[in-house]
């Protein structure tokens, strides 16, 4: 049943918006970062700033390379 919601909820974004067929899978893609984008409750800022606190630390070497 939420798939069903999930796949209308597409069909109608792609109707009004996009025409081309040559850029589907850049439609795919927005669309599914909006989609779970709308499920996350934190704000895109603080993911970022959480990630980046909790990120493992990478050598210079490695970075260098």
């Amino acid at each position: 049943h939420k798939m069903h919601r999930v796949i209308m909820g597409f069909k109608g974004w792609l109707r009004g918006m996009h025409h081309s067929v040559k850029h589907l899978q850049a439609y795919i893609d927005e669309y599914s970062y909006r989609f779970n984008r709308s499920a996350m409750k934190e704000s895109i800022f603080d993911n970022l700033l959480k990630r980046i606190v909790l990120a493992e630390p990478c050598p210079y070497k490695i970075i260098r390379n």
